[in-house]
């Protein structure tokens, strides 16, 4: 789980200024809060520190102070999230209206097809998936909302960044991860990628982030034009090979316009 830090501020006020509207001890909570991944769920002092660049006397206090309302854990001087969050999981789930509004069409597109179908947006220049859903006739793999995927090696991590070269500059200059052999690990060959992604309206993820699974996306709109999600189908390529799975993109293009329309858009790409 990440937390947003947000800062309120008129369009005159100058950037010192926008910092008064912060107040410090929650800033240094949350930047602590931040700490956790599930690349790294536990957690030391020492490391803690290091991340955030509080020094040790105060993380301690902050991270005392976040287990007396149980959002951190403590076992042996190893840390990590608390219990406490789990309550949140629900209600954020259930003011996503985006989450709301895509139910019912991934629902309805995985029972046409017999295949899971995902919904995810981009969240710190990762892809975060906020909703599946799944058919009996597809089992495969591990999943559950809120898992985070790279943006260069997944079907939906593409179409939510094919309007977005500045994004995907930054993720590629802190150095990227080559899962199989098909994984894309050159920044301008995956700029070319995205770029016909936004000419066709779909992208393929054909065992790049995991082998024996292809996957395709499609991206949804708003009514500003903005890419505000993607909803993908997948399946291992014994069963949904290239060739079969791109017998799916017509449909799923189908949905995401559908889930566009009811989100205010008026066209695509």
């Amino acid at each position: 789980m990440r937390i947003l830090i947000c800062e309120i501020w008129s369009e005159n006020m100058s950037i010192d200024g926008r910092k008064d509207f912060l107040n410090n001890s929650i800033t240094k909570g949350i930047l602590i809060l931040n700490c956790f991944s599930y690349e790294k769920p536990r957690l030391r002092l020492k490391e803690i520190s290091a991340i955030t660049g509080i020094s040790q006397p105060t993380a301690y206090r902050l991270l005392n102070t976040l287990k007396e309302f149980n959002l951190i854990e403590q076992h042996e001087g190893i840390y990590s999230l608390g219990r406490g969050f789990l309550k949140y999981e629900g209600i954020v789930l259930n003011s996503m209206e985006i989450r709301r509004i895509c139910l019912p069409f991934l629902e309805e597109l995985s029972n046409n097809l017999r295949v899971n179908a995902n919904l995810a947006v981009l969240d710190d220049r990762e892809v975060v998936y906020v909703a599946r859903a799944e058919t009996p006739y597809c089992t495969y793999g591990y999943f559950h909302i809120g898992m985070r995927r790279p943006i260069y090696c997944t079907a939906l991590g593409k179409v939510l960044t094919c309007k977005s070269p500045a994004v995907v500059h930054e993720v590629f200059k802190q150095g990227v991860t080559r899962y199989t052999l098909n994984t894309i690990t050159d920044e301008a060959a995956f700029l070319k990628e995205i770029e016909n992604v936004h000419l066709q309206g779909y992208a393929v993820d054909f065992e790049e982030w995991s082998n024996g699974i292809n996957c395709i996306a499609a991206p949804a709109y708003d009514a500003t034009g903005e890419i505000i999600a993607g909803i993908s189908i997948s399946g291992p390529t014994s069963t949904y090979s290239v060739e079969k799975i791109k017998e799916y993109v017509p449909l799923l293009i189908e949905y995401s316009n559908r889930i566009s329309a009811r989100m205010g858009s008026r066209g695509g790409w």
